[in-house]
């Protein structure tokens, strides 16, 4: 959960940087759904944990 809180802030602090250094709104979207993506415990697969389980 922590790690989750942890992504949506970056990802909403890397677009509002973008979004003031570039202009663009669309520069910032885009960074904002990698760092989403690659940030987000499961890895952006939506299921396990990000350095997976075998039992």
């Amino acid at each position: 959960m922590i790690g989750l809180i942890i992504t949506l802030v970056v990802a909403a602090l890397a677009y509002l940087l973008l979004v003031a250094i570039t202009g663009s709104a669309i520069v910032g979207i885009v960074a904002a759904v990698l760092i989403l993506l690659v940030g987000i415990p499961s890895g952006g697969f939506g299921f396990g944990g990000r350095f997976g389980s075998r039992a």
